[in-house]
């Protein structure tokens, strides 16, 4: 399951929970609004910036997050969420000793192999 999936998952057990009880708890809709954060960052263009001990932290937060009715923990453990780690990182695109992104000559981001 990857981290869209979840955030989803989540609001709609969200919505669900307030069209019968009206209200949840502030720490769950924080926890909620934590969780959607993190799916955008690790989805959108800042994925590419993301190092091995960034992936780390996020990891420890996640499992903060993991465990309520809206987020509930996942069934498999130590499966990655957002990418594949190598050893320079999650892979990602190539970056200049200036830290700009590569591209080809066709305007393609060049990614790590």
């Amino acid at each position: 399951m990857e981290i869209t999936n979840v955030v989803s998952k989540g609001l709609n057990s969200y919505y669900d929970s307030l069209s019968v009880l009206g209200n949840r708890p502030q720490s769950d809709v924080d926890k909620l609004l934590v969780l959607s954060f993190l799916e955008e960052v690790l989805t959108e263009e800042m994925r590419f910036l993301i190092t091995e001990k960034d992936y780390r932290t996020i990891e420890k937060a996640l499992n903060c997050l993991y465990g309520n009715c809206l987020v509930p923990f996942p069934q498999y453990q130590g499966s990655p969420l957002f990418g594949t780690i190598t050893d320079g990182g999650i892979v990602g695109p190539r970056i200049t000793e200036d830290s700009n992104i590569r591209f080809t000559e066709d305007d393609v981001t060049r990614f790590r192999s």
